[in-house]
């Protein structure tokens, strides 16, 4: 799940999260419920219709909450997780469900003292390349990373890497960028 998220979950998501990361930490539950957030978010991300069901005022609070309870079902997602889904949808909070999963993720990280980055390249990165990333980057940072690729081929070449608020550009478009800038200037 990507961070980048995390920054933009509304208040509600927010109390939400921090609500549930404390309940899950109490019932020693935190990694169940951070890969049942990971699963859900990745299924709102895999269906126009799921993603539909969550921003739309068309549905009922009631219909929302039986679809969405259904599906956390269906995904074999904790009860914890299933009735933390439901609760957000009967209290008309689902549209901050998936902003509340990428704070529950940025809070599971911070407790276990992982930094996140996110790697943008123009192709694919080998496992060679994003193994080497992984270790220049634990040592820079001085703690684990978890790494995110991204491929954007509008790059070029070269690489964006985010981490936290951190952005680094050394990407060929960026470069032709400033090139571009400079000779304007000239």
């Amino acid at each position: 799940m990507a961070a980048s998220s995390a920054n933009t979950a509304s208040e509600a998501a927010r109390r939400y999260a921090g609500a549930l990361f404390e309940l899950a930490k109490d019932k020693g539950a935190l990694e169940a419920v951070a890969g049942d957030l990971t699963t859900f978010a990745g299924l709102a991300s895999d269906s126009e219709d799921l993603t539909r069901l969550l921003n739309s005022p068309a549905f009922t609070i009631e219909d929302k909450t039986k679809a969405l309870v259904a599906i956390a079902e269906k995904a074999k997602l904790s009860k914890l997780t299933t009735g933390f889904i439901g609760t957000m949808a009967e209290n008309g909070r689902s549209a901050d469900l998936l902003g509340a999963a990428a704070h529950f993720d940025a809070l599971y990280a911070k407790e276990r003292g992982v930094k996140r980055a996110i790697a943008r390249t123009a192709t694919d990165m080998t496992a060679d390349q994003r193994k080497k990333l992984e270790g220049v980057l634990t040592k820079a940072v001085g703690s684990d990373v978890e790494l995110e690729t991204q491929v954007d081929p509008a790059l070029v070449g070269g690489i964006q890497l985010r981490i936290g608020s951190t952005l680094i550009d050394a990407s060929i478009a960026a470069k032709l960028d400033r090139m571009n800038t400079a000779m304007k200037g000239a």
